[in-house]
């Protein structure tokens, strides 16, 4: 899916595409299965589907909260710290620490907070309270609608985008220096003046050579740190369902292990095989950490929407998952890197939680930068 508020990542993007013939707009329409029941997403401005005891007990602390001036971002310490301020106990313990839990697989209060702007809404309990007694569908939320390819899904995308561009593609063992020169796997004729590295920056320990990090002035330490940054795998398994209206489904329940149904069949009719029956559909389950096929088809079972099992992967790097001390491990290497003229771009590369609208923005900005 695709959306920006940057007019010029707009504007790059709608240039290779056709918006009108090539792509559908489509409207976030989320919820959150919790107690057998769909509550509206997000659930902080859908509490008048709760029980009336369960809504009193959450106004209580939310108009406590909002006694302190102060937003609950600059009052907290930790990702955990920020859910607690923001929305209170009795709503935390129903769906913020479930279902952050599943996909962190880490204790929250470890999270820092950097990691949060332009990925979630700054709601205070101020603005729970005064729209406790309103309908609201989250139209602020990231994503609230987006564009989706016609055909093809993602792969659509990068098919387009890599028309008319000769890559070339090797596999990248090593990298040296010689005579401020960036030398790839020892052969003399890949000299380059400066590398975009879009890889995993924890593997830049095994691909330079102790005299590159050197070069670097990278320090053990450092390598030690770069090493030990956590990330989270993925294990997905598509699906046929029974058709529904939803496009997401958030699963804090511990019952099943599986954090989240992506209604991809509803994304695009083109998504689903015309094979599959009459009020059937597809969609993609997803769990954070390795699950085996025949697990992933045992958790399928669980769900609503009568599920059966189509596909299954598994991805061994998927969230970034940040520390307290990541941040400025990162920019430090990061700086230490770009003036040897090494950049470094990408989600595991920079090691930012991005969707494709803010890697597209930050590639924008190293060309830039680049060109100059």
């Amino acid at each position: 899916m695709f959306n920006s508020k940057n007019s010029q990542v707009l504007d790059w993007f709608w240039g290779y595409f056709d918006k009108e013939k090539e792509f559908i707009p489509a409207k976030r329409n989320a919820v959150i299965f919790l107690n057998g029941e769909f509550i509206g997403y997000p659930i902080e401005f859908n509490l008048n589907t709760l029980d009336l005891l369960t809504v009193s007990e959450i106004r209580e602390e939310l108009y406590i909260l909002s006694l302190d001036d102060q937003l609950p971002l600059e009052r907290s310490a930790n990702f955990h710290d920020f859910l607690l301020l923001s929305f209170g106990k009795t709503l935390c313990s129903l769906y913020f620490f479930p279902y952050n839990t599943k996909i962190w697989k880490t204790d929250l209060s470890t999270i820092p907070l950097g990691w949060l702007d332009g990925k979630l809404p700054m709601t205070s309990p101020k603005q729970i309270l005064n729209s406790m007694d309103k309908e609201t569908k989250g139209d602020s939320m990231v994503h609230s609608s987006f564009f989706y390819p016609l055909r093809g899904g993602s792969q659509f995308i990068i098919d387009r985008l890599s028309d008319d561009i000769h890559i070339v593609q090797s596999e990248i063992s090593s990298i040296s220096v010689v005579d401020g020169a960036f030398v790839l796997n020892n052969s003399p004729n890949t000299r380059h003046n400066k590398l975009v590295y879009t890889g995993d920056i924890r593997e830049l320990v095994t691909i330079l050579p102790s005299e590159v990090l050197d070069y670097f002035d990278i320090c053990d330490d450092e390598i030690q740190q770069l090493a030990s940054l956590q990330s989270n795998s993925t294990s997905t398994m598509l699906c046929e369902c029974d058709s529904n209206p939803y496009s997401w489904v958030y699963i804090p329940s511990n019952s099943t292990s599986i954090h989240r149904i992506i209604m991809t069949g509803n994304f695009s009719e083109n998504n689903t095989s015309p094979t599959i029956q009459s009020g059937r559909t597809t969609c993609t389950i997803e769990h954070s950490g390795y699950l085996s096929r025949d697990q992933m088809a045992s958790e399928s079972a669980k769900l609503p929407f009568n599920m059966r099992p189509i596909a299954y992967n598994y991805c061994p790097n998927s969230y970034i998952v940040h520390a307290m001390s990541s941040k400025q491990l990162l920019n430090t290497i990061a700086n230490k890197l770009s003036s040897k003229n090494f950049y470094c771009l990408g989600r595991f590369s920079e090691w930012e939680y991005f969707n494709m609208d803010a890697a597209i923005e930050s590639a924008m900005r190293l060309a830039d930068q680049l060109s100059k």
